[in-house]
């Protein structure tokens, strides 16, 4: 398969997973704000997980994935996306 091949298959997922998920600022938000509560005794005061940081988390759960065996489609999909919610997520323009 070509990049842009991968490229417009990743956009559909996200069309996808959008729809059935609904706003990503949101799903991410709350993933961090669940993050928070489980990792509570090993962040710093004041230190708190956001959207972004659970973008970029997931991205590596992914590649660590791939670090382990052949890469599937699904991981090269999904680690891109995630990589492209974080970019979503952190974007000031």
């Amino acid at each position: 398969m070509k990049p842009h091949e991968y490229a417009e298959v990743s956009a559909q997922i996200l069309k996808d997973r959008g729809t059935a998920y609904g706003d990503y600022t949101k799903l991410f938000d709350n993933i961090a704000t669940r993050w928070n509560l489980v990792y509570a005794d090993k962040l710093k005061p004041g230190e708190k997980f956001v959207g972004a940081d659970v973008a970029r988390g997931m991205a590596e759960v992914k590649n660590g994935r791939m670090d382990c065996g052949k890469p599937t489609p699904d991981n090269i999909y999904d680690g891109a996306n995630y990589l492209f919610l974080f970019g979503g997520l952190t974007d000031e323009s």
